[in-house]
């Protein structure tokens, strides 16, 4: 009896240690274990969403390749270990001891109990902490400003002697402190470009850097300031939200400053530019940056302040012969057809495009009388408005007859009325509109064709390499001759940005155009009706604020397949449009327009590119446009009504975007109220639906039968409200889901 009395004694000096400032937070630990260890198993719960929907977005970023803030890496890193199966065995193991501690007496088990109590709150307050620091974050990622420039080597570069000059001047005057501002200048198709890139490339391989950044943008005739800021900011990985030019150049020239030493390289420069409106700071006040300038003219060098110009010529002889023979391969030596090989290469008159192409088109010719043929056809060509040289109009013209189908010759050609840097999605509809393809019957197989011809044009070196899935280029020359094939053999009209355009009231001229593009220059005034009854293509880009489109423009247009306007600030579309019953494509791009009412009567349309137009409405004539394929909405802001049942009706719809646009979703079947606007509901009924990209702040839109989302092969989709940014690439397969909401609805998981 005194051992158990000694015992108890013992047990209640414990049990008045713990309880000497009993409050009632401490009492707590004792009694309501199983209360915290349900809040504790609450918060476990709560940070494996969080961090599901953090790892989401870092798994975007990582796609896109942005680089993930460092706390945020550091976050995933802690909320790893505190959700992980150890983690997790032990709070389990934690929990089973404190429920047999209770189980075991209350004086008995009082001190464990105590203890995993106090665990539990205190692994509680930790887990809050994390998810506070979550909520702090403004985003995950960030965009890299380009380490350097990443510049494959040109594969027909070579260091031929009559270029050491040129190039060593210039790798000499960027390591002059005393020169600022460098110039290459030569007639188009002399390799100017290849100088400067491999130039580049050589600085940025090198092991002492030069220049902490190095940025390449090519001018080009079409170029303006917007289109030159825009592709400095993408090669500095900078993020410019202001549309203003001259806001924007601040912002450039902001950062520009910061960079210690910058080697910005503008290639192709036909007039002298504004460094400054550009946001280029002067080279006067800030040392350590220094431009590099190419251009056809010294006159337009020296007017920008070139301190070095420095010319390149065309190849000699034995450079010429060299080049060919790399690029046509060992069939240039072969005996037989070694005589007539080097006849070829010295009509290219020693000109690098020229050669290229040419010993490209020739590679895989076997025969003799092929190379004699080709002879033939490098004669100067009879016509060659363009007023590039004969050489070279005659070698690209004979790559041009060499390409294997029409199809392939027409892409080519309606390459070269795109300008620089253009959009393989524009190009797309082009192809669309006008029925090339015609034995593919979805969108994404004519793109997957457009694709593979862009990719033969390159193997031609008719398409200069590097063409990405979004965009590709074509040199000056390729496209000046292209265009003047267009003109003499299918009646195009092409003007480029020089040209002015005064034949409207040439009426038998006008008459026999199948295709008028007019984007590259500025068109002061239009007639009241332009009579053209072959016409199949019209595009214009309208560079003169003042510009009226009559009413009746359009009229005399019945066979028109392809409408691109873009710029037009105009209320309202001219009535004759309702005219266009064979048009196929139709882009009103940055267009004022507000009612496209008129738009319903198209029936034929496939295509309808809408982007940065100002409707408000998408109203229910449009659904009558049953066979369109395509319906790019993106960047429509004021759009804020889509009429319900307007999407069910385009039953032959492929693609949706709603890049930036409408996005007041209606639930589906609220209070049995009738909608007055779109429903996604109205997706499931559209079978050939394969691509959207859409945004749903209300994540109560989301129909509770996901199904159409299981047939889409590329979607976009952010769900709930909040600011998203997501970078608009049209070309890759890509599933991508964004998340941002309370709760996550497990139907749609399931679902996706």
């Amino acid at each position: 009896m005194e051992a158990l009395a000694s015992i108890l004694e013992s047990l209640a000096s414990k049990a008045a240690e713990y309880m000497v400032d009993s409050t009632h937070e401490q009492l707590g630990y004792l009694f309501n274990h199983e209360s915290k260890f349900q809040n504790l198993w609450s918060k476990v719960q709560e940070l494996k969403d969080a961090r599901q929907r953090v790892q989401q977005s870092v798994d975007e970023a990582n796609r896109n390749g942005e680089k993930i803030f460092d706390d945020v890496e550091r976050w995933l890193t802690m909320v790893n270990d505190k959700i992980s199966d150890q983690a997790t065995t032990q709070l389990q193991e934690d929990e089973k001891k404190a429920m047999e501690s209770y189980f075991a007496g209350f004086l008995l088990g009082i001190k464990s109990r105590y203890h995993l109590s106090k665990k539990a709150e205190k692994e509680v307050e930790a887990i809050t902490q994390l998810l506070n620091g979550k909520d702090q974050f403004d985003g995950v990622s960030y965009r890299p400003a380009l380490e350097g420039m990443s510049i494959r080597p040109v594969k027909e570069y070579e260091a031929f002697g009559s270029r050491s000059d040129a190039f060593n001047g210039v790798m000499a005057a960027l390591d002059d402190d005393n020169i600022n501002i460098i110039g290459v200048y030569g007639m188009g198709g002399v390799g100017k470009t290849t100088l400067v890139k491999e130039a580049a490339r050589q600085i940025i391989a090198k092991e002492k850097k030069l220049f902490d950044e190095v940025i390449l943008v090519a001018i080009t005739q079409a170029s303006n300031i917007s289109n030159i800021q825009n592709e400095i900011t993408e090669k500095l990985g900078l993020k410019i939200e202001e549309r203003s030019v001259d806001v924007r150049a601040a912002r450039l020239h902001d950062r520009l400053k910061k960079i210690n030493k910058v080697l910005i390289i503008l290639d192709d420069i036909w007039e002298e530019h504004d460094l400054d409106a550009l946001g280029i700071p002067s080279v006067d006040k800030n040392k350590g940056l220094k431009i590099l300038m190419t251009s056809r003219r010294l006159k337009v060098l020296k007017s920008m302040g070139s301190q070095k110009s420095l010319p390149i010529d065309i190849l000699k002889e034995d450079e010429a012969w060299n080049l060919f023979k790399i690029v046509a391969g060992p069939i240039a030596e072969r005996s037989d057809l070694q005589s007539k090989a080097n006849k070829v290469a010295q009509k290219c008159a020693g000109l690098p495009i020229a050669i290229a192409t040419v010993a490209k088109a020739l590679k895989h010719k076997e025969n003799l009388h092929e190379w004699e043929d080709a002879l033939e056809q490098l004669k100067p060509s009879e016509i060659n408005f363009r007023r590039v040289p004969s050489a070279v109009y005659s070698a690209i013209e004979m790559s041009y007859k060499y390409l294997k189908t029409e199809d392939l010759k027409s892409v080519f050609l309606l390459c070269s009325i795109m300008g620089h840097n253009a959009a393989i999605e524009d190009l797309l509809k082009y192809c669309t509109g006008l029925g090339l393809f015609r034995g593919l019957d979805t969108i994404q197989k004519v793109r997957n064709g457009v694709l593979t011809l862009v990719s033969e044009l390159e193997d031609s070196s008719l398409l200069p390499a590097g063409s990405t899935p979004e965009c590709f280029d074509m040199h000056d020359v390729v496209c000046d001759v292209a265009i003047s094939i267009a003109s003499r053999d299918r009646g195009w009209l092409a003007l480029g940005k020089e040209d002015v355009f005064e034949g409207w009231s040439d009426v038998q001229t006008m008459r026999n155009y199948n295709l008028i593009s007019l984007q590259h220059t500025k068109v002061s005034e239009l007639p009241d009706e332009l009579e053209c009854p072959n016409l199949t293509f019209f595009a214009m880009v309208n560079r003169d604020s003042c510009l009226k489109i009559p009413n009746n423009f359009f009229k005399g247009m019945k066979r028109l397949k392809v409408l691109s306007l873009e710029k037009v600030n105009l209320s309202s579309l001219p009535s004759s449009i309702d005219s266009l019953r064979s048009l196929c494509a139709l882009r009103l791009i940055d267009y004022g327009v507000e009612d496209i009412v008129m738009l319903g009567e198209l029936v034929n349309l496939e295509i309808l590119d809408l982007r940065n137009s100002g409707i408000r409405l998408l109203s229910k004539e449009i659904g009558q446009l049953r066979r369109l394929k395509l319906l790019d909405l993106s960047y429509c802001y004021s759009l804020k009504v889509v009429s319900p049942n307007v999407l069910s009706s385009l039953s032959s719809l492929e693609e949706l975007y709603f890049f930036h646009s409408f996005d007041r979703w209606e639930v589906e079947g609220t209070d049995n109220l009738i909608r007055s606007n779109a429903s996604l509901v109205e997706l499931q009924s559209l079978s050939r639906l394969t691509t959207l990209k859409v945004r749903v702040p209300n994540e109560q839109a989301m129909p509770e039968d996901n199904i159409f989302l299981g047939k889409l092969e590329r979607y976009k989709i952010c769900i709930g409200d909040g600011k998203w940014y997501w970078t608009e690439t049209r070309m890759e397969a890509s599933r991508m889901l964004k998340l941002k909401m309370k709760m996550l609805d497990s139907n749609l998981a399931n679902k996706v």
